[in-house]
């Protein structure tokens, strides 16, 4: 979404005629991109989200033809955002423009503004911009896993299920039907900031495995640095960090099981 604050300011000149007006071949009025000072929009700007940046425009009566100004129009991405009547020979437009932040990392818009005069003639002067649009961190989830006989909460939304607990016995995570399920070194946890650094570290760094089995559930508990992470049948990517599990008291079902991480 764009934001406009505009402001108009109009510069009248007294214009001197001759006796005789020889044929005019561009009669149209004049309009250029003012920089006022630093800071101000140019054509090719790289600008950031989030930020007001100033800009103008600075239009005067055809030089030969002398004739007022009529209507003076802004648009930002062919839509129109300004429509005024004005007069005059000369008119100056100062705005403030701001990008709001989207899902994609780099844009392009442009403001443009169209003059008119009392006969009709036209001209126009844009300035094309770049977004500089930085990606925002990805957020940490806490996630706890449960198991408790045949019950078990927790997986699903990674596109996991727990199979069994081996004689050994280690706890036996495998992915549903259509999820493919990775393992990574554990400094990947740290490094991936983004998503873009997520979708990357997926893309190439990454071992398919058929399980992830490395939580000993015959301990009390324990301390792990694991990463892994799934890619779900849509293509959402989860990057899951475990980091200790624990088992609690006897039951009639047995004794459950509790793994915790995070994911992001």
């Amino acid at each position: 979404m764009k934001k406009l604050a505009l402001a108009l300011v109009c510069l009248v000149s007294v214009a001197f005629f001759a006796s005789c007006t020889p044929e005019v071949q561009n009669p149209e009025p004049s309009i250029a991109v003012f920089v006022g000072s630093e800071g101000y929009l140019y054509d090719g700007a790289i600008v950031d989200v989030n930020v007001d940046y100033p800009f103008a425009f600075r239009a005067a009566s055809n030089a030969q033809t002398q004739k007022d100004l009529a209507t003076f129009k802004i648009y930002i991405d062919d839509e129109l955002q300004l429509d005024s009547i004005i007069s005059g020979k000369e008119f100056e437009f100062t705005g403030t423009f701001a990008y709001e932040f989207r899902d994609n990392i780099i844009d392009e818009t442009s403001i443009k503004a169209v003059v008119t005069d009392v006969a009709g003639k036209m001209n126009t002067a844009t300035i094309n911009l770049k977004i500089n649009q930085p990606e925002e961190p990805l957020t940490e989830v806490d996630f706890e896993w449960y198991r408790l006989g045949n019950d078990q909460t927790g997986l699903d939304e990674y596109g996991l299920y727990w199979h069994q607990n081996a004689k050994s016995p280690f706890a036996q995570i495998k992915p549903k039907d259509g999820v493919i399920l990775y393992k990574f070194d554990s400094n990947v946890w740290n490094e991936v900031v983004y998503g873009t650094q997520k979708a990357a570290k997926f893309a190439d760094g990454a071992t398919t495995i058929a399980m992830y089995n490395n939580v000993d559930v015959n301990l009390a508990n324990g301390t792990y640095d694991d990463v892994i992470g799934t890619r779900m049948p849509d293509g959402t990517l989860h990057l899951i960090h475990v980091t200790s599990h624990r088992v609690g008291a006897q039951q009639s079902a047995g004794r459950p099981i509790y793994i915790n991480g995070q994911a992001k």
